[in-house]
């Protein structure tokens, strides 16, 4: 899976992405790559009702992790304005895999927390994919 667009430090849109699903890569979290990225997830829930992500975040450190505390005041600005319904996080190490479980622990409250989603470690990536576009049911 290639990049397609990398408009943005923190995400880089990868080539899986098209209609309602949106495939990226993620980095060190920014204020304006979270409305970078939210923005595009608004465009698309505009266009399609509900969306699947498809998040990989790879290599990340206790210092990514943190720069992620970022994304709070995007989720309560445009939590309510998009519709992810399925969401697959890919990632090889315990940060990655800590923010994911924090995230799913708040899902009853929080606005942007779809109701499906999955950790998958890098070396799954096949079955993230297959699990996003219902071709399984791990």
């Amino acid at each position: 899976m290639g990049a397609a667009d990398s408009s943005s430090g923190m995400f880089e849109v990868l080539d899986a992405t098209e209609d309602d699903f949106i495939a990226v890569r993620v980095g060190s979290g920014s204020p304006a790559g979270y409305d970078r990225f939210y923005s595009l997830l608004v465009e698309r829930s505009d266009q399609y009702g509900s969306i699947r992500v498809y998040e990989e975040i790879p290599n990340w450190t206790f210092r990514t992790y943190l720069t992620h505390l970022h994304g709070i005041i995007p989720d309560l600005k445009y939590g309510p304005d998009f519709n992810i319904s399925h969401y697959a996080c890919v990632g090889d190490s315990i940060w990655a895999k800590l923010l994911y479980y924090q995230w799913r622990g708040i899902r009853s409250i929080w606005p942007v927390t779809p109701d499906h989603m999955r950790y998958f470690h890098v070396d799954e990536r096949d079955d993230a994919l297959q699990w996003l576009s219902g071709t399984t049911s791990r």
